[in-house]
């Protein structure tokens, strides 16, 4: 089993070699011992949700989006900004920045589980979620025990190992903002805010199960 603090070093050579200021003031994130993990509903249906804020900023996706819901009776696992998204949305000709923010959460979530083999690293703005990925689990809804055989959540150490680093990666990238510096290493700010917050789901950081309300707090 990894320790806290050997992943605090892995997480910190990685920053290292990007070229990232490192906060060595930042605390050990949790151990394998003191955290639990997602249910497989819980999995499937965050997945869900975030495919379904994907569809959202497409116009000629409109139709699929409101019969899945209905016919899926979805509406329970979308959280309130979420529904407030789907129902409220205006539509521009690009994605907004909230189905941006579902996409890349919904991409380190589809390695999370298995339907990828590699998230890459949060640099890239294009790094956006293959849906037809997690088309196949609406099929899942009305058969709980389906879930587990499509999703394979990946280790407790490989989740707390990008846990661990996000939340440097975040701090890097917030410390810049303030100090009115380029974003380090590569990065793409929303990316990385994006995935913390899912790795930090994943994990149940603070016992928090709103997703709107999952900490992506990078205080020392």
């Amino acid at each position: 089993m990894k320790s806290p603090e050997l992943r605090k070093e892995l997480s910190e050579l990685t920053l290292h070699k990007r070229g990232i200021r490192i906060n060595l003031q930042l605390p050990l994130i949790e151990s394998e011992d003191e955290i639990t993990l997602r249910s497989w509903e819980q999995l499937r249906d965050r997945l869900l949700a975030l495919h379904l804020c994907c569809l959202a900023a497409q116009p000629e996706q409109q139709a699929d989006l409101n019969n899945l819901i209905t016919k899926h009776n979805l509406q329970h696992i979308l959280s309130a900004q979420e529904q407030a998204w789907i129902t409220h949305q205006q539509q521009p000709a690009a994605l907004p920045d909230f189905a941006m923010h579902c996409h890349y959460a919904l991409h380190f979530l589809q390695w999370a589980t298995g339907l990828q083999p590699a998230p890459g690293m949060p640099d890239r703005a294009e790094r956006l979620a293959d849906l037809s990925l997690t088309h196949h689990l609406f099929e899942t809804t009305n058969s709980p025990a389906s879930a587990p055989a499509a999703l394979r959540l990946r280790s407790k150490s490989e989740l707390l190992d990008w846990a661990d680093l996000l939340y440097r990666l975040h701090w890097s990238v917030r410390h810049a903002h303030i100090t009115n510096k380029p974003t380090p290493g590569r990065l793409h700010a929303a990316s990385v805010l994006a995935w913390h917050q899912a790795a930090n789901w994943l994990i149940a950081y603070d016992n928090e199960d709103d997703w709107d309300q999952v900490s992506t707090e990078t205080g020392g």
